[in-house]
């Protein structure tokens, strides 16, 4: 039922040279630092580190077939967007791990296992939940999950291990009922639009919130089909 990768491969992160140009551009949308590292100014260009033993455990849950009371349909094309990621995932060094058809508390079982692990080895943390979704949940094979209960395990009070480390969740589900609308964009010389810019007291940053360095990849906006 499961398909378990073992083969752990180690990759590489290229990193893009930047001009003076981008490195403003970069400070102009500056609105929270997570902040691991401890220094007494803020680099909004600050990197992860990337170069530990393992790239990290990646977990793919697919949903393609949902029990009949739960009325929603199959999610046909579905197991080839997983195939494409599995293997995209391992290109970039990844031990990935998938799951198809999962009920709701094998799915939880296997991430609270994944919370429990030691990652100090790891650059970083990947879960990928392939289904229907409403709302904060997505769902199993036979019920829905709180996105919030699922990151919540990862939290630096529950998941040391994971601290100061990219904690990437990718949720290719819809999050409502909503159509989103198509919109025309304007030229810059028409847009009166200015950029917010937070100042951050970076001499005051020293720790890191329990809720810090989470990436959070929607394939819709909150409320969209």
């Amino acid at each position: 039922m499961s398909n378990t990768t073992e083969d752990k491969q180690q990759g590489s992160v290229v990193q893009d040279s930047k001009t003076s140009t981008d490195s403003t551009a970069c400070t102009e949308n500056l609105m929270e630092t997570d902040a691991f590292i401890h220094s007494s100014t803020v680099d909004p260009l600050a990197e992860y580190k990337m170069s530990n033993k393992r790239r990290g455990l990646a977990l793919i849950f697919n949903q393609e077939r949902f029990f009949w009371r739960l009325q929603l349909n199959d999610r046909h094309g579905t197991n080839a967007d997983r195939y494409n990621l599995e293997r995209r995932l391992l290109n970039l060094g990844f031990e990935v791990k998938a799951y198809d058809n999962y009920k709701v508390e094998e799915v939880l079982e296997i991430i609270k296992n994944a919370a429990g692990d030691n990652h100090s080895d790891s650059d970083c943390f990947l879960l990928a939940f392939l289904s229907h979704g409403e709302n904060d949940h997505v769902y199993t094979y036979d019920g829905k999950i709180s996105i919030q209960d699922i990151t919540a395990m990862f939290k630096g009070d529950k998941c040391r291990s994971l601290v100061g480390k990219p904690k990437i969740f990718i949720l290719q589900a819809c999050r409502g009922d909503k159509h989103d609308d198509p919109v025309t964009a304007c030229d810059a010389v028409d847009s009166e639009i200015k950029t917010n810019e937070v100042v951050v007291d970076a001499s005051a940053v020293y720790t890191l919130p329990a809720g810090a360095d989470f990436i959070m990849c929607y394939s819709v906006a909150e409320g969209e089909l």
